[in-house]
């Protein structure tokens, strides 16, 4: 069965605003601005490993690993320049890059 990765990446990003909105209720705008971009720097990676997910070329544990090799690139520098904390700026990081791996998982296995 091939892999529909625009409609998990849209998936995605509606329940991103879920997550900014349910996390960092004060600071939505910005966790949402934030983790849009961090999608759109990973969406190629993405794409490939969710395909290779499918494929059974990669495991579940591979592809947890490579999502969460990624945090660097969760930046949140909206979230910094709003003043948020940055333990809670971490905590939103975290709770984004389970997002991703949950969300795939869960389409695609």
């Amino acid at each position: 069965m091939p892999v529909d990765f625009e409609k998990i990446f849209k998936t995605l990003v509606s329940q991103l605003e879920e997550l900014a909105k349910m996390s960092v209720q004060h600071y939505t705008k910005q966790a949402v601005k934030d983790g849009k971009q961090f999608l759109k720097e990973t969406k190629e990676n993405l794409k490939r490993w969710t395909i290779l997910l499918a494929e059974g070329k990669l495991t579940t544990r591979d592809f947890e690993w490579l999502v969460l090799s990624q945090k660097d690139l969760a930046q949140m520098v909206a979230l910094k320049q709003a003043g948020l904390s940055l333990i809670r700026i971490d905590q939103f990081r975290q709770s984004l890059l389970n997002l991703v791996v949950d969300t795939v998982f869960g389409l695609v296995l």
